[in-house]
């Protein structure tokens, strides 16, 4: 019997926040272990609002912002913010923090980089813990830490990104794909990074966050991730994984129409534009890039995958649903009535 796997569920706080709060009751009630609340401050309602009010209406859940970063808050803001959401929810509150991708570019700035990165968890954990840090001269700590420790956790998804997550952070959330071939190629650069940080993997909080989508038929599943998986496998980074699961993706010029879209191709508002601007991409390739990348298609193919990766080291996932400005009601009602009873079924519940 494999271990148990823990799901949390990513919650876009595009949605008013009364209804917003009522989701996230429903997904601690659909028998998710966690949430994460998007930090991206033009497209969502607050981050640290919506957990403070998600701590004093749930009682189970883990909650976290996905992902926060080190530039739209002052590190001393942000230290502020986490120890006040923590009260709330002793013991089930943690921080993932990333460069900031849709934070940065709806203001025009550039994501932070790893060396910012460095600092910024490096600081956190000092005024978390009590400790003075120097701000430009002036030393200054937080008042009412508890000295509790709060797990910082890094969003990684390129290989250098991968190692400082495994050198100075207590986890990572990995978002890479989803495929046995690249599960294994990143654990050995987070190994890397925790041995440079005097670490084991069994050190770390290990979270593979999968872009999710599923539909009654393959067909229909596929066809919804079409952005998603252009997005990430033709013209982003993630595509560096590609080669570590023997797939061949040709080449593909992107038109104009795909770089209109607002604010990018994965975060689309509008998602039948975002799915007709990939229309350059084979059906074909579409289906190669969902099963490597993605955790896309019916409801029974979807808990298969899960089993199947629990065996290459997968323990805990962060289930991204497909679209940012729809909420993700259907994946709760998905994963409730017809993932959990199959995963429990498999002894992974």
């Amino acid at each position: 019997m494999q271990g148990r796997v823990a799901v949390s569920l990513r919650i876009p706080g595009t949605s008013p926040m009364p209804e917003l709060i009522r989701l996230i009751q429903d997904v601690e009630a659909a028998g998710f272990d966690g949430a994460g609340i998007l930090d991206s401050q033009l497209l969502c309602r607050d981050t640290f609002v919506t957990l403070g009010q998600a701590a004093t209406q749930t009682s189970r859940l883990t909650l976290f912002p996905a992902v926060t970063n080190p530039f739209s808050r002052h590190v001393s803001v942000l230290a502020s913010a986490i120890q006040t959401v923590s009260e709330l929810a002793p013991g089930r509150t943690k921080v993932v923090m990333g460069t900031g991708y849709t934070s940065a570019s709806t203001i025009g700035r550039k994501p932070a980089t790893l060396a910012e990165m460095r600092v910024a968890i490096m600081t956190l954990r000092k005024l978390l813990a009590g400790d003075a840090v120097d701000f430009d001269g002036t030393s200054g700590r937080l008042a009412y830490a508890s000295g509790r420790p709060v797990s910082l956790l890094m969003a990684a998804s390129g290989p250098k990104a991968i190692e400082l997550a495994g050198e100075v952070a207590d986890g990572v959330m990995l978002l890479v794909g989803f495929h046995r071939g690249i599960v294994d190629a990143v654990l050995t650069h987070l190994e890397h990074g925790a041995r440079k940080g005097g670490r084991r993997l069994e050190d770390l909080e290990i979270i593979w966050a999968v872009r999710t989508g599923m539909a009654p038929t393959m067909a229909e599943a596929r066809r919804m991730a079409r952005p998603t998986v252009v997005h990430q496998g033709i013209m982003r980074v993630h595509s560096r994984w590609l080669e570590y699961t023997k797939l061949s993706i040709p080449h593909f010029e992107i038109p104009p129409a795909v770089w209109k879209i607002y604010p990018d191709l994965s975060h689309a508002q509008d998602w039948e534009q975002a799915i007709a601007a990939t229309s350059f991409v084979p059906d074909e390739v579409i289906g190669q890039l969902c099963d490597a990348l993605g955790l896309v298609g019916t409801p029974e193919h979807c808990a298969r995958r899960i089993a199947d990766l629990t065996e290459a080291g997968v323990k805990s996932l962060y289930i991204m649903p497909l679209q940012t400005f729809v909420g993700p009601e259907q994946e709760i009602r998905t994963f409730r009535d017809a993932v959990f009873p199959r995963l429990k079924a498999a002894g992974l519940r």
